[in-house]
């Protein structure tokens, strides 16, 4: 009897040990699956939500958003995926000025939250994405596929050039950022010498000097102020209207079309029906009192694009005023 119990005792010993080599095993398989093995092989990252080992050198990127996939690209780092937001889910309607930047990268439409499943059957190496509230509230089951960062965006004012330092930080590239942005200045301002010399041009009939502003239709007719990305912009050009608040818009009602006090421009409409909105605008005789209306210096362009928020899209604007204000018979 003695012999059994020392028998059964040494069985259910060993099955203990065996469970809990199994149970560490299968710890260590979740923490290789989660984050780098050592952190010889990554870097710790401070972010929105804490730190983050991040891969020195990641493989299977997936960037959450549009603003994190543009930023990540204009880096000179391809991500395996990305996922776009869209009114309805399936639907992929890619930013015209990212089209021929992104071939070869899976998109994934999103209308609300990011769908796990198909983040886990990409087997991401990491996870990038803007500090957003929905993605904060699963920001735990994305670390659980892989290491995820999320980038300050509202936390930062919605400054798209420092969203495009901070994203730097994460991959080690600081000092391409500031290259990307050195560019982004010399190009400002060789156009704004430009713009200055086309105000000089009596035969250009712009006032002295001419202002621009871009407004946008979204169930709605929107000026686009100071703190804007196409305001950012049209401030850095000098063309922004000097009144222009530190604000990202100004709802315009049919009563306030005399807040849009521009010798030029730019309109950009949402969806298809917004166009409706405008065309029943554009019948009031206030528009009519517009100055770049009268002037003939209404240009339609990109609503993505120029209410955009990433580094790529802001040349993609300078690429609009030069082709309607420089370039233009």
């Amino acid at each position: 009897m003695k012999r059994f119990l020392h028998h059964l005792t040494y069985l259910l010993c060993l099955g203990i040990v065996t469970f809990i080599l199994v149970c560490a095993c299968s710890q260590s398989s979740y923490q290789d699956a989660t984050s780098p093995a050592s952190a010889e092989n990554c870097r710790i990252v401070q972010h929105t939500m804490g730190e983050t080992c991040v891969p020195l050198n990641p493989q299977r990127i997936f960037a959450l958003d549009i603003l994190s996939l543009a930023d990540t690209v204009a880096l000179g780092i391809k991500p395996i995926a990305a996922g776009i937001w869209s009114p309805r889910e399936g639907i992929l309607e890619p930013t015209p000025h990212l089209a021929d930047k992104i071939e070869g990268i899976a998109l994934h439409s999103f209308s609300s939250q990011p769908n796990l499943e198909k983040i886990l059957l990409i087997k991401p190496d990491f996870i990038i994405s803007v500090s957003d509230p929905s993605i904060r509230g699963i920001y735990k089951q994305l670390s659980q596929i892989a290491p995820t960062v999320l980038v300050p965006w509202a936390e930062i004012s919605r400054d798209w050039k420092q969203h495009l330092k901070e994203t730097a930080k994460v991959f080690g590239k600081t000092e391409v950022a500031e290259q990307l942005l050195n560019g982004y200045y010399q190009r400002v301002e060789k156009l704004k010498q430009t713009l200055e010399t086309l105000q000089n041009d009596s035969k250009k009939h712009y006032s002295q000097p001419f202002y621009a502003s871009f407004v946008h239709v979204s169930n709605g007719l929107y000026l686009n102020l100071k703190n804007s990305f196409s305001g950012t912009i049209l401030n850095d050009l000098g063309l922004l209207p000097p009144k222009s608040s530190n604000q990202l818009a100004l709802p315009i009602s049919e009563e306030s079309l005399a807040e849009i006090d521009s010798d030029v421009l730019f309109i950009g409409t949402y969806r298809e029906n917004d166009r409706s909105t405008l065309e029943y605008l554009q019948r009031k005789p206030l528009w009519s009192k517009i100055k770049a209306v009268q002037h003939n210096k209404v240009y339609f362009v990109d609503f993505q694009t120029w209410y955009g928020f990433d580094f790529l899209a802001s040349h993609a604007v300078l690429d609009d005023i030069e082709k309607y204000l420089v370039k233009k018979p």
